[in-house]
């Protein structure tokens, strides 16, 4: 015990610690202050839409939607005759690139029952069409729910004349579904499951407009930073740091971790006279992130230790992902990152399985002509790599719901796998 004591001393000291909590206190960002509801969620998605709030988007981040919808269609197994898919034939990337989507509004209610509400209509009477989104944060799209939305909104279009010539696009949004198993999804030939990764591109957008002195993009960084695993500079920096501090004073933070799973207050209350304790609850954002990154954190050391020939140049992990880059494909590393990668996340909030994928990123080979080779090489691995070969970036998903330890045997196989379809 007094080594452990020792240790957390030695934590306390390190400079990255206090660097790590300067970094997270809050400041003028309301998200880092509350949770939202689903209705809550479905409100702020409006403002996001809505192209004359003062968010300063404009109709960008309509647009983010309908590409990334785009994209999905090509492989998510709608039926060609929906009203869905027929929207998408007519609206290719190249139109939606160059469409003003500027006339759209948003609506909470339009022409359905107080009990069959859908969560959020995007109407364009200019290009005539309605998006009617069914947004999940947290909880599961049932099959009943939404044929119940789809046929009561044929029944308010049947009655409203003015709105038969408009197009009625379907989209159910999931903050936790990452694609690849849209025939899991109910209702999938009518309804596009999709879920929050397009907000990224929004994100690096309104980070953008934030440096150019445009404030009230902040909101949208910070909310796409919340529902995506995509990072802002500052959020980067934390983990980073955290990772280091995982790392460097594993014992020290476990104990500290382990000896206080619930709310800390409580524990204070048992016990006012630890330092530690007082420390944690002073610095409680700090403390919340090396919480949220210890899984990944211990995932990553546990292949260190275990898996001949990983080492940690070859693994990175944030609150909610690991990438690994396999053995023999870092020489393939361009702009400062791998062009292959298998990337492990969450298989839901409870934190206890994983799931694995294996991506494809070209943009980052290091010449156009060595990301389509790649693609070859993975094409050998996993022939679901030959479709959509047009696209850039490809995720394929190669396992789900694994424990500790056959995500540990996994990673090793595929890796073992990988390694031999590229020499």
């Amino acid at each position: 015990m007094e080594a452990t004591i020792e240790a957390v001393e030695a934590f306390l000291c390190d400079p990255r610690l206090s660097e790590l909590c300067e970094i997270l206190k809050i400041g003028d960002d309301i998200l880092d202050v509350i949770n939202l509801s689903e209705n809550q969620h479905s409100d702020f998605l409006a403002w996001l839409f809505d192209p004359r709030e003062g968010h300063g988007q404009g109709d960008q981040i309509v647009r983010d939607l309908l590409m990334s919808a785009t994209q999905a269609v090509a492989e998510c197994g709608l039926d060609g005759r929906s009203t869905t898919s027929r929207f998408f034939d007519e609206w290719p990337p190249s139109r939606i690139r160059t469409a003003s989507f500027g006339s759209v509004f948003t609506a909470r209610e339009l022409g359905l029952k107080a009990t069959e509400r859908v969560d959020l209509f995007v109407i364009d009477p200019d290009n005539r069409f309605v998006l009617l989104i069914e947004n999940k944060a947290g909880t599961a799209h049932s099959q009943n729910q939404l044929d119940g939305y789809r046929a009561s909104w044929q029944e308010a279009v049947a009655s409203n004349s003015h709105l038969k010539n408009y197009s009625s696009v379907y989209i159910a949004l999931d903050r936790n579904f990452v694609g690849g198993d849209w025939s899991e999804r109910p209702s999938n030939g009518y309804w596009l499951h999709l879920g929050y990764d397009w907000l990224k591109a929004s994100a690096d957008r309104a980070l953008l407009h934030v440096e150019r002195g445009n404030a009230a993009a902040r909101l949208v960084v910070s909310y796409c930073n919340r529902q995506t695993d995509w990072e802002s500079p500052s959020s980067q920096r934390a983990i980073t740091l955290a990772a280091e501090l995982h790392q460097l004073h594993g014992v020290a933070v476990r104990y500290m971790l382990e000896t206080t799973p619930g709310r800390l207050e409580k524990y204070w209350l048992q016990d006012g006279r630890s330092n530690h304790m007082i420390f944690m609850l002073q610095n409680k954002a700090a403390f919340s992130l090396l919480r949220d990154t210890q899984g990944m954190a211990s995932i990553k050391e546990t292949l260190v230790a275990r898996v001949p020939g990983f080492t940690r140049d070859h693994i990175e992990h944030a609150r909610a992902w690991l990438h690994l880059c396999p053995l023999g494909w870092e020489q393939f590393e361009g702009d400062d990152w791998w062009p292959v990668y298998l990337h492990v996340s969450y298989s839901d909030s409870n934190k206890a399985k994983y799931d694995v994928a294996l991506i494809l990123d070209v943009g980052h080979a290091k010449s156009e002509a060595e990301g389509e080779q790649l693609r070859e090489y993975l094409k050998v691995f996993d022939n679901r790599f030959g479709k959509r070969q047009g696209n850039s970036w490809r995720k394929v998903v190669l396992n789900r719901e694994l424990g500790v330890v056959e995500l540990v045997r996994k990673l090793e196989e595929h890796a073992g796998r990988l390694r031999t379809v590229c020499v």
